[in-house]
């Protein structure tokens, strides 16, 4: 098994180097893991990529379900949100873990953490306690994810990443693929019911928790393993990670009860509102003041690429989070549709994604360019998301199989693309950092999506209903999207049918303006091509590139 040896340059706990203590005739002067190594670890991340997936797709189509079972339609975006909220928040912290402690354990224990999590949902009496247990596997998550990429971006070159990316993206993409028809089917079945969604990441769990114990034999060493205790825990600024974690919360609070629980003008609203800002306030300076040490080093910003690509990677990833999530909504509302029809219903765009990804990766591969992809991928995106608005109650099978294909193309081409260019335009020391910061900005954008789609589909909804006469609008909310039809009277069903997919055209309205403020976005990428490994055995790492 190969060894990674330490280099104190580099922050995130991996390294560069790596030795080959059985077979070094086979080492490659360039460092990087080859043979039986790199196919081990590439199993390794498949395995928890899938595990990945699978958790945050398979809910999709069983949220309608669970809205019904715990009356609570309005806690859609927080089902979502919860996890991705900690997942983002966390994030950095979690990656800094990697350069204090064993490897190994750090990666392990992630999973553990993030199985646990998925038992709490399992077992959740109310929607509160689902929304922790999710909030809890978001944790581990956050660590499964900047591990993943910081040991991939230092033990692959960037050639081979473009090609290897979307094999472990594809698992990815399998697994997001099955995970709603995984989910309808498990949501359909009177003795497993939507529960059994969550206990399913467990054997998943197992394999990839066997997978990572194996593959990292001996892992590197910690480059900052020698620190005091007190350093350690300065450096991983767990007061900016509460700070974010708090300002997130309270503008997705905000979104969620402002103007459907509560008017805008409500104290708590708009108390919401302006702690969201203050503890922003807070948490940027608290950047600005520790500099190196802080969570977010504002100083890789410095780089328009990568201020770029952080924007562009939340713009993209709101508009394909809105889809996945209120896609189901469509099927089970409006076309009536079971849980598990839905999920099939929603492959088009998985299965179209996961298309676009592996031939993106490729050609960007061969030819070394990757903004052009920026420049297209969005405007597909953006397509698929615009044509929601000639769905109708009776749209043929035809209409939102295309509608769909196109979303998940336009999101497919693009979407690798923010992670290939921070590693271009860094040197390497940042590298981690500008990963865990793309990481970090699209679980932004995936955070808010529901939030905000909730909030403008219970708000359609609320005002649509109002023009049905004979409908108590409460009693529909709280009934959920797939159990309304059971306390509307059946004169009145088309009509209030027609106030879901109305509503619905009106949060597809952000996946239409989201790809498109990416586009502009993507202007501001500079024009750099992906080195080639054979030239970087030679050549020593570029300088970070500053802003032209």
């Amino acid at each position: 098994m190969m060894e990674i040896a330490p280099e104190t340059t580099h922050p995130a706990g991996v390294t560069t180097v790596v030795h080959n203590t059985e077979e070094s005739e086979e080492q490659p002067a360039t460092g990087y893991m080859q043979g039986w190594a790199l196919a081990s670890l590439t199993l390794a991340f498949m395995s928890i990529c899938l595990v990945l997936a699978i958790d945050n797709t398979i809910l999709s189509t069983a949220i309608p379900r669970i809205t019904s079972d715990f009356h609570s339609l309005n806690d859609i975006g927080w089902y979502g949100t919860s996890y991705l909220i900690a997942q983002m928040a966390l994030l950095p912290t979690c990656g800094r873990l990697y350069a204090f402690y064993n490897i190994k354990w750090v990666y392990c224990i992630s999973l553990v953490i993030f199985e646990i999590g998925s038992i709490i949902a399992a077992v959740a009496p109310n929607s509160i306690a689902l929304i922790i247990g999710r909030g809890v596997s978001g944790l581990g998550a956050a660590g499964l994810v900047s591990g993943t990429t910081t040991i991939l971006s230092y033990c692959v070159s960037l050639k081979k990443q473009a090609m290897l990316s979307p094999i472990v993206l594809g698992m990815y993409n399998i697994g997001s693929a099955i995970g709603p028809l995984v989910g309808g089917s498990i949501t359909d079945n009177k003795a497993l019911t939507w529960r059994f969604v969550f206990w399913i990441n467990l054997p998943f769990g197992a394999v990839g928790l066997v997978l990572v114990w194996f593959t990292l034999k001996k892992p590197p060493p910690a480059v900052k393993g020698d620190l005091p205790w007190a350093q350690k825990l300065r450096q991983l600024d767990l007061p900016g990670a509460t700070l974010l974690l708090g300002s997130t919360s309270c503008l997705n609070l905000a979104l969620q009860w402002g103007g459907i629980v509560y008017p805008w003008s409500d104290a708590k609203v708009f108390g919401c509102m302006i702690g969201f800002g203050l503890l922003l306030i807070t948490f940027l300076c608290l950047q600005f003041r520790n500099k190196e040490s802080s969570n977010i080093p504002l100083h890789i910003f410095r780089s328009r690429t990568v201020s770029a690509s952080c924007s562009f990677m939340m713009l993209v990833q709101v508009a394909i989070v809105l889809q996945s999530y209120f896609w189901p909504i469509y099927f089970q509302s409006v076309k009536n549709t079971s849980a598990r029809d839905s999920g099939i219903n929603l492959l088009p765009l998985i299965v179209s994604n996961s298309l676009g990804t592996i031939c993106s990766g490729y050609i960007a591969s061969i030819f070394g360019h990757y903004v052009p992809f920026m420049w297209t991928g969005p405007l597909v995106l953006a397509t698929g998301g615009g044509l929601y608005q000639l769905v109708r109650v009776d749209s043929p099978r035809g209409h939102w199989i295309g509608f769909q294909v196109l979303s998940g193309l336009g999101y497919g081409i693009c979407s690798q693309m923010p992670i290939l260019a921070v590693q271009v335009v860094l040197s390497k020391p940042d590298i981690p950092t500008g990963l865990v910061m793309i990481m970090f900005f699209q679980m932004l954008g995936g955070a808010l999506a529901p939030s905000v789609g909730q909030n403008l589909f219970t708000d359609g909804l609320l005002q649509n209903l109002s023009k049905v006469q004979g409908v108590d609008s409460a009693a529909v909310v709280a009934a959920g999207a797939s159990g309304f039809r059971a306390v509307v009277p059946s004169r009145l069903m088309d009509a209030v049918v027609d106030a879901f997919n109305s509503a619905l055209r009106k949060v597809f309205w952000v996946a239409l303006a989201a790809p498109v403020l990416a586009w502009i976005t993507s202007f501001a990428m500079e024009w750099r091509q992906l080195p080639d490994s054979k030239k970087q055995s030679t050549q020593p790492p570029d300088e970070e590139v500053a802003e032209k």
